[in-house]
């Protein structure tokens, strides 16, 4: 058996035990070279998988090295090594220890097995690899009572999410006889969508899939989290483990859809015995996710709980996109999900910059501090406009393709809900700026000053840079890019 599709997954392994070994050897006392060890491992990792040869034959019969695995491996891996990097430039870890490289390696790892799973063990084993490094993660700030709570809340959600979700996932393999997604097709294609059981399966499955991406209503744990975690860990957290969990969703919803559904029909009118359950509820999900994150952001005065409940409405255009399910909708959300890191992680990266040169992240403080500091105000007005889909920047070609391919379907009523929700959306991203360049410090309150090293600005034009170009220059070539990963998604259901 070819095992070269999981040297990806090998490095990353070997990396985690460098990072234990070069720990326990230098006791600490050189963080860096953890540091190297980790984001070389991460490099050697996306190099790896680009340079795999995709095939539709399984590695261990659970796995399947795909282009849409290769596409996910790639972006998780690069998501680990730009969190690292922000680590070190942000509020929390300057020094980030062996304890956090291990962890961010393992979150790693077990998202990249996530995208690669074709089997119901492997997928909920990968699962859970992805979510306990991350409810340590959230927490490493033993000393801060609101990390503590963050990772308390985020613990017992995911506890709760998981066991529901594991149920269900024993319910589909009762009905179909099988652990993989090819053997659960099957069954579906021979009557058993038709049986109540399924979609009560169905439900169950995607509750522990709504925790991962946080949508509603299992977001409840998502802002306190971010909040209570370092930017960078939020970052990551909002970004890699976000994308992971579609990436899996994807391939469950392949299997129980057996090929693209076409046509004006509305899926709320497609409940059982004759439509697909799955893309009902995430139809249902959508709607609620992208308007209960946006209506709440609008109350948000601290930037990362901003960027929080901005992120659950990001998974709602997500799923919106995942609930049409045609060849046009997945390329539009793998093409969202690439600008959705660059705009994640330039926000909570510049978050963390700010909270850490001003001591808190309270917008209210931000004064003027646009006109002050050109570099800073301009990257975050990219950022801002980029997040509401506004042109001529990256997530505005990124959205046009989601609701494209919505009103293509003939979901007139699923776009127009989310066009509401991007001018909603508008509002609060606007503010931000607002109090950037529009107001003066308070009569008394000293000018905020933020003090940007040479690290920084090369991170922050890093991440800016591509929402500018992709949005005005490459914008064609990334949209080509993004359609051809959808084959491997429809090449045998998933």
């Amino acid at each position: 058996m070819d095992f070269s599709p999981i040297y990806p997954a090998v490095l990353l392994t070997l990396g985690i035990l460098g990072v234990i070994l070069a720990d326990l050897f230098t006791k600490g006392n050189r963080p860096y070279v953890g540091v190297g060890i980790a984001m070389a491992a991460l490099v050697a990792a996306g190099v790896s998988a680009l340079g795999l040869q995709p095939s539709d034959q399984l590695v261990l019969g659970v796995l399947k090295v795909d282009k849409f695995a290769v596409v996910f491996a790639v972006f998780c891996c690069a998501t680990g090594a730009i969190s690292i990097f922000a680590t070190m430039r942000g509020e929390a870890f300057r020094r980030p220890g062996g304890e956090f490289l291990t962890l961010v390696l393992a979150a790693v790892l077990g998202m990249m097995l996530l995208a690669m799973s074709v089997d119901l063990i492997m997928l909920y084993l990968a699962f859970e690899l992805v979510s306990i490094p991350s409810y340590v993660l959230v927490c490493m700030r033993r000393a801060d009572p609101k990390a503590n709570e963050a990772g308390v809340k985020y613990v017992l959600f995911g506890a709760v999410s998981s066991g529901v979700m594991l149920y269900g996932l024993s319910m589909l393999v009762g009905l179909s006889g099988s652990t993989s997604l090819e053997g659960l097709g099957a069954a579906i294609h021979n009557g058993a969508a038709v049986q109540p059981m399924f979609l009560v399966a169905c439900v169950m499955v995607f509750a522990g899939f709504a925790f991962k991406i946080s949508a509603v209503p299992f977001h409840f744990w998502a802002p306190d989290v971010y909040a209570g975690a370092p930017a960078s860990v939020g970052g990551f957290l909002a970004v890699a483990s976000k994308a992971a969990g579609f990436a899996a969703l994807v391939r469950v919803v392949g299997a129980t859809v057996t090929e693209p559904v076409a046509g004006a029909a509305d899926p709320l009118a497609e409940l059982l015995p004759g439509g697909n359950p799955m893309l009902t509820i995430m139809a249902v999900a959508a709607v609620f996710t992208m308007t209960f994150g946006n209506l709440a952001a609008l109350r948000q005065t601290e930037i990362k709980r901003l960027l929080a409940w901005s992120s659950i409405a990001h998974a709602g255009y997500l799923l919106l996109a995942l609930s049409v399910w045609s060849d046009r909708a997945i390329a539009a959300m793998m093409l969202y999900l690439v600008a959705y890191l660059f705009m994640n992680l330039a926000g909570f990266l510049l978050a963390g910059i700010m909270i850490r040169e001003l001591g808190t992240g309270d917008i209210g403080k931000w004064r003027g501090i646009g006109r002050k500091h050109v570099f800073l105000g301009v990257a975050f007005a990219v950022v801002m406009f980029s997040l509401t889909g506004l042109p001529p920047f990256f997530g505005f070609i990124a959205k046009l393709q989601v609701f494209y391919a919505v009103f293509d379907q003939g979901y007139f009523w699923l776009g127009i809900i989310g066009l509401v929700n991007g001018v909603i959306s508008l509002y609060y991203y606007a503010r931000v700026l607002a109090m950037m360049y529009l107001s003066d410090a308070e009569e008394g309150e000293p000018e905020p000053s933020v003090r940007l090293a040479l690290p920084d600005r090369m991170l922050c034009a890093f991440l800016v840079a591509p929402l500018i170009v992709f949005g005005i220059v490459l914008w064609s070539g990334i949209v080509r890019w993004s359609e051809a990963v959808v084959p491997a998604i429809f090449a045998g259901g998933g």
